[in-house]
């Protein structure tokens, strides 16, 4: 075994945690230090919806811990200041001492991740933390769990999944919530209309009153929140919650001199920045999409944890190769579960491909059975060679793993007609036998053999 490199890792998240373990397995003597500003180890960001709800009873369940190990040093409340590539080193500070040092390395490691959107709005900024709340760690959920047990009325601003499932958490408090975005479509980016029409009903009936394609225009209040106003109409509150997406954390890549595009760190398919001795990944980095190679913007652990695997290695020094990301992902609120993988339709078109979907109704099992769920699934394909390009699933239960199926078919380039041979578990407790998943695809090749004869 080589004598090991000393890599140092700028952030302790998804990204940094899984890098360090991918270094050190490629070489057992790789040294790691790693920077990271809070006072605990890492987080799970994903569940704070669900601890808002109550479903998770404490916060600190979604705090973990890092052991330490043999070659593994943690730094927590060390901040880094500024990269010095010459020298191959990292000023830091310990943010409780108030001191200064340098780290030096021969392999960095930028997991800098992302900080909440917070819209250009008259009111949005003067009352954060006085109405106006962002949600990105635990510290900021319990905030809005201890604010919202204390109001009545609440509007979430955004449509993605984060905005679905806080809106439905905080309903789930009794709170009036009202859900608005600029843009018409729930989950634009991730579902064609015909899926979103499905959520959309469904948080309806839950009473979340749907406000989307009326973007906010302003935020009122004295001392604290006490209305927004939306497409004219004043609509009383007493908090607004900012679920906007995110921005990239690459300011300090931006001040070392590495490349970026509006602010993310531009890497290449080995996740090297700009600098051959730096490596960037997660949501600090611009993205490319596995299916078409083209630029993707996309945040996901999911997504973070396969990068890390490759940055690990690559900074222990191997030769590791990314090969883009697919968007799979599922979010569950309400008791409803929403799945997506791939380009869904309008995406799919706007890079240049011509489509062709199937999409099927029905339940997760036998009709006969007494709990037996609706389900949606739809799959979309290249209309002149079938190949599969995603899928999106809606239901109360089993969107995750046929949506997992898909992933693996877009993954690997498959085509309908090879996608229709997989041959699936059957039993009337658990599916169907003619499950919905394969007679998506089905309804998919029919409408594919129509396109070609008319061709």
């Amino acid at each position: 075994m080589s004598e090991g490199k000393h890599v140092v890792i700028v952030g302790l998240g998804t990204g940094g945690l899984f890098s360090s373990r991918a270094a050190q397995r490629y070489n057992r003597n790789t040294r790691i230090t790693v920077v990271e500003r809070r006072s605990y180890d890492m987080f799970s960001p994903c569940g704070i919806p669900y601890a808002i709800e109550g479903k998770v009873k404490d916060f600190e369940d979604l705090k973990h811990s890092v052991p330490v190990t043999r070659g593994f040093t943690k730094l927590l409340r060390h901040e880094a200041l500024r990269v010095d590539r010459e020298s191959k080193r990292v000023e830091v500070k310990n943010l409780d001492a108030g001191e200064c040092h340098w780290i030096s390395y021969d392999s960095l490691i930028l997991s800098t991740g992302s900080r909440p959107k917070v819209l250009p709005i008259p009111g949005a900024r003067e009352f954060l933390g006085r109405g106006v709340y962002t949600c990105a760690n635990p510290e900021e959920g319990k905030v809005i769990r201890e604010a919202a047990l204390k109001s009545k009325r609440a509007v979430v601003i955004g449509g993605g999944a984060i905005g679905l499932e806080l809106a439905l958490a905080l309903r789930h408090l009794g709170l009036e919530v009202t859900a608005t975005k600029r843009t018409p479509q729930i989950l634009g980016d991730e579902v064609d209309p015909d899926m979103a029409e499905i959520i959309g009903k469904f948080i309806a009936d839950q009473g979340v009153k749907n406000l989307f394609g009326k973007g906010i225009e302003r935020i009122n209040g004295s001392d604290r929140v006490e209305s927004v106003v939306i497409a004219g109409e004043t609509i009383p509150c007493d908090m607004v919650i900012m679920a906007t997406g995110v921005d990239p954390n690459g300011k300090l890549a931006e001040d070392a001199g590495l490349k970026t595009e509006r602010g993310a760190i531009v890497v290449d398919d080995h996740l090297r920045t700009s600098d051959p001795c730096i490596y960037a990944l997660g949501d600090a980095t611009t993205y490319f999409s596995g299916i078409d190679g083209k630029p993707a913007a996309v945040a996901l652990a999911t997504t973070a944890y396969k990068q890390a695997a490759v940055a690990g290695v690559n900074a222990a020094g191997g030769d590791a190769k990314y090969e883009g990301t697919y968007g799979t992902f599922v979010t569950y609120f309400g008791g409803l579960e929403v799945s997506c993988t791939g380009f869904n339709t309008s995406t799919a078109e706007a890079r240049g491909f011509k489509t062709v979907a199937g999409r099927i109704n029905m339940k997760t099992k036998p009709h006969w059975m007494p709990d037996a769920k609706d389900i949606s699934v739809k799959i979309v394909s290249d209309a002149e060679t079938g190949r599969v390009l995603g899928g999106q699933a809606v239901g109360e239960e089993g969107t995750d793993w046929r949506i997992n199926i898909i992933a693996m078919a877009v993954k690997k380039r498959m085509t309908l007609q090879e996608l229709s041979t997989i041959e699936l578990a059957y039993c009337p407790a658990v599916s169907d036998l003619n499950d919905p998943l394969m007679l998506a695809v089905d309804v998919a090749i029919r409408r594919l053999e129509s396109n070609q004869r008319r061709v």
